[in-house]
């Protein structure tokens, strides 16, 4: 086929119907129109007849489009009274979704309200949709064959006296089995293409091309030192229990709660690799892009080559290249953050979801599915058995194994029986009295300055970044905003005010820009003012900074991680990337310089999001053979996340949460759905929001469901769109049935300068 982004032929992969004499088939065709999401019928031509299924990527006509792309999800008897439109072609030779896939992504459509062919899209390779702004190619390289491989030992035999470097690539050749591309020939041998052109002209060889896989953890170096230890008890009993559930070969789901360095990791491990004897693929999917080198090494201490690697930050060509390893059943193990769900592993028979309390897991932009929750829809379809792993599970995934919905699996202890590392909880506005005005308290200070001094490492948390949190004239109390979001701008260095929503960035202005006066001065801190202040406060500090501005070109995260790890920088300061499941054995001192950043938001989730933050931190101290030591400021020393996470007390924390989440009627005591309306009119925004709650939502109510709103978002305007949301609460099915019918009310509207974005279960409040 000429379709540049087409697989390779061979027998159908996967089975399921297929067209045959006056059948239809049923597609879903790839319009790029919000409110067009149903399914189309096309006459199976007689070429096609017998070869395309259920699954297969197709072209078809459609209104005056010659060629659209589209996707067969099932095949109907066509009547003599139907005229239909024949399909084209087929995209790939074989079917590129299965069965379950595509049910997978039925129920994605029903529970997040997104059109089907964005749910579907999710299984396709990377790059390879016709409409896509990138197509991603296959990597081509000029080689050369043996046109006679038996003949090629008496050939090389005779040119060995007159012809030593054609000889040499003749050997080559035979050593490589008959193929190799030809710049890898000329530096493996050192011979010039004049070398190589001779022997195509006396037949020798012949020139063509080789496909070559992108490998984008060849050039890494990744090791793991990791050491093969006997598994504790509280490991056994777990994998113990993942193994049952595997061989019983239905779905199941387990929560694995296990304290900071209790050795989950290893018990992943091992169920990967049991699945791996049975002849089952596993999928490990880690919240951070920042702990894939981490992860992927481990996996590769136990399978070698046979481990394929899938994030955002790799190149088009890289995930490309990697998602047909995977497709073709070259790999068995998948390791990646959320959109690793989804890879086309073949007999999948493991799901782990490690850190799955982490909010990244959450996609923001239409699919908004939830990787979590995804990974069971795929284990319930393909009768795989479903890990979630955490220290401090979501409160929804506690409760629902309190309730008996899945076992709980504890580990309880960390390995070796080392302790959890001592907390000491400062109270930021007592030293602030004392007359202390740094970013750091004088216990914070004294520790590390010790710990530097022993030779030791040091990882210091700000979950914000730059210099100052915001800017603030003292005369008239002007705070400068971003002009198309509302939000006031943080200062980065050199003298430059940025948007963290939009990545808008501004001048410096010498003088406030409402009142002409003098005294524009910075407030709070962020990474990089803490970066400054420890180089000036610390003489035998060598910082390094992981946040979003200094990991945004590619591979810089697992510079940064292998840097820290050899020793080569002794203090790692950074926002939450640096909080979690990341293992560097001389770290002994965590200092937390803002435990509030969280505490404050206008979420219901912000006492769980501080409480796993600290405990998460907390937890990269003392994994070693020393122990290790935590100091957390706050201006909020009694509340109940904090106390909680100094006390390494997750039960403590669970109770009152719950306690909260009942009284408030949120989750895990009913669904959320939240609506969001958006435009650059305001005075539009607010008429379509409002047009549309007034024609459903007097009937929520005898529905049980509460609609909070509508109202101006907590961010009320961003990127240049002016929002409105509301906010609904009730029992699933009936709220999101109620966010369909809103939906439906929306578009009956025709308001089409307004965009409506629904979002169940939503993890962004703002």
């Amino acid at each position: 086929m000429s379709r540049e982004a087409s697989f390779p032929a061979g027998p159908a992969r996967f089975g399921g119907a297929r067209g045959s004499g006056g059948t239809i088939c049923e597609v879903i065709v790839d319009l790029h129109v919000p409110d067009v999401d149903r399914v189309f019928h096309y006459a199976v031509p007689q070429e096609l007849e017998g070869k395309i299924q259920l699954g297969h990527r197709v072209l078809v006509p459609f209104g005056h489009r010659p060629r659209v792309e589209g996707y067969v999800i099932g095949f109907a008897e066509a009547t003599e009274h139907e005229r239909l439109k024949c399909v084209l072609e087929l995209v790939d030779d074989e079917p590129i979704l299965t069965p379950a896939q595509i049910d997978v992504a039925r129920w994605m459509r029903d529970h997040y309200l997104c059109p089907l062919v964005q749910a579907l899209q999710c299984f396709l390779p990377p790059g390879s949709r016709l409409r896509a702004p990138r197509v991603a190619r296959a990597l081509k390289k000029k080689a050369v064959r043996l046109k006679d491989p038996q003949s090629a030992p008496a050939q090389r035999e005779a040119l060995a006296a007159r012809a030593p470097k054609q000889a040499e690539i003749v050997a080559a050749l035979i050593q490589a089995g008959g193929s190799v591309s030809v710049s890898q020939l000329l530096q493996q041998t050192g011979a010039s293409r004049d070398a190589v052109r001779s022997l195509v002209e006396k037949g020798i060889v012949v020139e063509g091309e080789v496909t070559v896989r992108r490998d984008p953890l060849r050039a890494r170096g990744l090791v793991a030192h990791r050491p093969v230890r006997a598994l504790t008890s509280d490991q056994e009993r777990a994998l113990s229990h993942i193994l049952g559930a595997m061989r019983e070969g239905r779905p199941q789901k387990l929560l694995l709660q296990g304290v900071t360095g209790s050795g989950k990791t290893e018990v992943y491990l091992r169920a990967i690799a049991r699945a791996a004897e049975a002849g089952k693929g596993a999928i490990l999917l880690v919240p951070e892009i920042a702990l894939t080198s981490q992860a992927i090494a481990y996996v590769r201490t136990y399978f070698g080559e046979r481990v394929a690697v899938l994030h955002s930050r790799l190149s088009l060509g890289e995930r490309y290249d990697e998602w047909q390893r995977i497709y073709e059943g070259e790999v068995s193990v998948v390791v990646g953050a959320r959109s690793a769900v989804f890879a086309p592993v073949r007999r999948l028979g493991l799901i782990i979801v490690d850190e799955e309390h982490e909010s990244s897991y959450k996609q923001e932009e239409s699919p908004r599915y939830h990787a979590r929750d995804v990974a069971w829809a795929r284990a319930q379809r393909e009768g795989a058995v479903l890990v979630l792993g955490s220290a401090t599970p979501a409160v929804e995934v506690r409760w629902a194994a309190n309730a008996g919905r899945m076992p709980l699996l504890s580990l309880p202890r960390r390995v070796h029986d080392r302790p959890l590392p001592a907390v000491e909880t400062v109270d930021m506005r007592e030293e602030l009295l004392s007359g202390n005005r740094s970013m750091f308290s004088r216990s914070l200070a004294d520790r590390l300055e010790a710990a530097l001094a022993r030779g030791e490492q040091a990882v210091l948390f700000m979950n914000r970044r730059g210099l100052a949190s915001f800017i603030l004239c003292r005369e008239c109390g002007h705070v400068p905003r971003c002009a198309h979001c509302e939000v006031s701008l943080t200062l980065h260095a050199p003298g430059v005010l940025r948007c963290h929503y939009c990545d808008g960035a501004y001048e410096l202005p010498a003088s406030c820009p409402q009142c002409r006066g003098p005294y524009l001065r910075p407030f709070g801190g962020g990474t990089q003012r803490i970066e400054q202040e420890v180089t000036r406060l610390f003489p035998k500090a060598r910082p390094i900074r992981m946040d979003v501005d200094t990991t945004g070109r590619k591979g810089a995260h697992d510079r940064i991680v292998e840097a820290f790890a050899q020793g080569r920088f002794n203090v790692l300061i950074g926002t939450q990337m640096v909080a979690k499941g990341l293992h560097f054995p001389n770290v002994t001192l965590v200092g937390v310089v803002s435990a509030d950043t969280a505490l404050n938001l206008p979420d219901f989730r912000a006492a769980e999001r501080t409480f796993q933050l600290l405990s998460q931190v907390a937890g990269r101290a003392g994994r070693g053979e020393r122990a290790g030591e935590v100091v957390i400021q706050t201006y909020a020393p009694d509340h109940y996340a904090v106390v909680a996470a100094a006390a390494h007390d997750y039960e403590g924390f669970l109770r009152e949460e719950l306690a909260y989440r009942k009284r408030a009627g949120y989750p895990p005591f009913s669904t959320l759905v939240r609506c969001v309306w958006s435009g650059e009119a305001e005075e539009e925004v607010i008429r379509a929001a409002h047009d549309a709650c007034a024609r459903v939502i007097e009937g929520f109510s005898r529905l049980g469901i509460e609609a909070l709103g509508p109202s101006p978002a907590p961010l009320s305007r961003l990127q240049g769109r002016f929002r409105w949301h509301l906010l609904l609460k009730g029992e699933e099915e009936s709220v999101i049935d109620a966010a369909r019918r809103l939906r439906d009310e929306h578009e009956a509207l025709g308001r089409m300068s307004v965009r409506l974005s629904v979002d169940v279960d939503p993890v962004d409040m703002l």
